[in-house]
């Protein structure tokens, strides 16, 4: 009997499906990951399991589905973080967020593997996006730079390590509880932990101003009430908090190539081309998001 299955969102690169029979999703990835990456980040997410940290129960077998890896996962039954939600959209759970987010920090420094299949930043490959070939020229040059500029940094255990890559609320989920679980760690890679705070940032600035008001108050709750959460359970050391600037900009250029692939240029809705302009702009003057060059001030 073919299976029952129920499309829920994969984002731009995955088909995830939720199985009725079997009551699991099950995640169909992109061509391009191969099987060691995929069992990498199964074991990664197992390892954080074993931890008691909130992810979905992975299964370690994987199967070939016409060429592509095929994975299991539990299911997890609970909403996406929603902005607009005052029950999600709060300052305890920004506190929980930032402590899930410390916690599987601090577990990374105890994860080991014998071979790296995952993408890895470093001063030879700093593309860990893997973005810089569909960059315009301009583009290419700036993000270099950025990229360089984290050569000046100091890869140590305390800054640097096996991340989710992709930290912002839509692969949160809030179950009845108030448990905040993270799904989707496609994308995890070795970088810098100072990412996965600018991600969350980034998101959750972006929508929060897009639906709510007192957007000059929110940084300050939002990043007081999520650094407190993430200091419960890791060392925020002082060059994690200097490279956010650098990872918000980084986001902005991830983005806009993502967007500019994707999205049909010529059927463009009125949001996206905003989007798009806005995004251009603020890369081409450089303006610090959210008005912000310095987070030392929310430490």
């Amino acid at each position: 009997m073919r299976e029952n299955r129920i499309r829920l969102d994969g984002g731009f690169h995955n088909d995830v499906f939720f199985i009725e029979e079997i009551g699991k999703v099950v995640r169909i990835s992109n061509a391009s990951k191969t099987k060691e990456m995929v069992l990498q980040e199964i074991e990664w997410m197992n390892f954080l399991y074993e931890q008691e940290v909130a992810v979905p129960k992975p299964e370690m077998h994987l199967e070939d589905e016409n060429g592509r890896v095929r994975a299991y996962f539990g299911f997890v039954k609970g909403d996406m973080l929603d902005a607009r939600n005052v029950l999600h959209w709060n300052e305890k759970v920004f506190e929980q967020w930032g402590k899930t987010l410390g916690r599987m920090h601090v577990l990374s420094k105890n994860f080991e593997v014998k071979k790296l299949y995952r993408p890895a930043w470093t001063v030879e490959n700093t593309d860990v996006f893997d973005i810089r070939e569909n960059l315009s020229s301009w583009l290419k040059d700036y993000y270099d730079r950025l990229m360089h500029s984290l050569w000046a940094f100091e890869s140590t255990e305390s800054t640097f390590g096996l991340i989710h890559n992709d930290f912002h609320q839509g692969n949160l989920i809030i179950t009845s509880d108030n448990t905040i679980t993270t799904i989707d760690f496609d994308d995890c890679a070795y970088n810098w932990y100072a990412q996965d705070i600018a991600v969350a940032f980034y998101h959750a600035y972006w929508q929060h101003s897009s639906y709510n008001g007192n957007i000059k108050a929110f940084p300050r709750t939002f990043m007081d009430h999520f650094l407190t959460g993430y200091q419960t359970e890791n060392l925020l050391h002082e060059d994690i908090v200097e490279q956010i600037p650098i990872f918000l900009k980084l986001r902005e250029i991830f983005l806009y190539q993502l967007f500019t692939r994707k999205w049909d240029k010529n059927n463009l809705e009125e949001w996206q081309s905003y989007t798009l302009l806005d995004l251009e702009e603020k890369i081409k003057n450089k303006t610090p998001y959210a008005g912000i060059s310095d987070f030392s001030i929310y430490v």
